[in-house]
């Protein structure tokens, strides 16, 4: 039996990369929900969800997504997308959700907009 969905964590100063290979949908959604909690519980609350390599997307996983937006923006954190495309950028599209997840084009983007930069020495 094949992996419907692979999923990994790719940890960075400040933020967690969660990446994900596959189908997301209603079988495959709790092993994104698992990791995205146990960052959340390790303390992490800057998410990066890397879709790129996301071949099909359902509400469910959609939801999963939404679910994590909100917990990690009450954690004083964010959740991005990056990479999004196909599948997904249509699902967001029809489903009117395209601001509703913060997205950019690929991981380091999302890097830069999830993580604060500390001001150089002497900068106003």
């Amino acid at each position: 039996m094949t992996t419907r969905l692979a999923v990994s964590v790719r940890r960075h100063e400040g933020a967690s990369v969660i990446v994900l290979v596959g189908e997301l949908d209603k079988l495959s959604s709790p092993a994104l929900h698992d990791a995205l909690a146990a960052e959340l519980a390790a303390g992490t609350s800057r998410l990066i969800l890397d879709v790129s390599g996301l071949r099909f997307c359902d509400s469910t996983g959609l939801w999963t997504m939404l679910d994590f937006r909100r917990r990690a923006d009450a954690a004083g954190g964010c959740l991005r997308l990056a990479g999004v495309g196909g599948v997904l950028e249509r699902l967001l599209t029809i489903t009117g959700l395209t601001g509703a997840l913060l997205a950019d084009s690929d991981v380091p983007a999302s890097l830069r907009a999830a993580v604060p930069r500390s001001p150089a020495p002497g900068a106003d």
